[in-house]
């Protein structure tokens, strides 16, 4: 048994779970800024949209891209997403226009649909299912030129799912490892 890599796998566990949860508070500000009538150009409230809450969502991935059964070459692609997602992201707190930034992020999502597919290929049940579906709109959606913004919304409730998912799978995993 190795105890480094169980050790590293409930460690990314947490991590899925905690993005998890923290994605759905981020989905959750658009419906609560408006609702509580808070100005959108706020600093409290640029900051939770484009910095504190996207940037510890997939800060909290790198654990989970590393611990997740995927070719290492599709976890490079899972690195790169995070990467560029962070990066536009604080583009965004910056104030970069929408069309300098969008097009940069959505080139990223091809990169996180190939690490969605894959590792989730790999897995078995509701993982496969719903990361193929993820995959499939998160990467699809950034070939519909200027597409409709509703075409990505399932994105974000399969994120979550996937997420949570994963965080179960890898908490399984690694107790398969203390069984063995």
């Amino acid at each position: 048994m190795d105890e480094s890599k169980q050790s590293q796998r409930f460690g990314a566990a947490y991590a899925a779970y905690a993005a998890a949860i923290v994605f759905v508070v981020s989905l959750a500000r658009f419906f609560f800024i408006p609702l509580l009538q808070l100005p959108a150009n706020s600093p409290v409230v640029a900051e939770l949209n484009g910095g504190l809450l996207p940037v510890v969502a997939h800060l909290l991935l790198f654990p989970v891209v590393a611990a997740l059964p995927a070719p290492q070459w599709a976890r490079a692609a899972g690195y790169g997403w995070l990467v560029i997602d962070i990066a536009t992201d604080i583009m965004a707190l910056d104030g970069i226009p929408d069309a300098t930034y969008l097009p940069m992020r959505y080139g990223g999502h091809i990169s996180a649909a190939l690490w969605i597919a894959l590792a989730s290929w790999q897995a078995t049940g509701p993982v496969r299912v719903f990361g193929l579906l993820l995959a499939l709109d998160l990467g699809g959606y950034s070939f519909i030129p200027n597409g409709p913004f509703w075409v990505l919304l399932p994105s974000g409730l399969l994120l979550i799912i996937w997420f949570a998912l994963v965080g179960r799978l890898l908490t399984h995993l690694a107790a398969r490892q203390t069984e063995h």
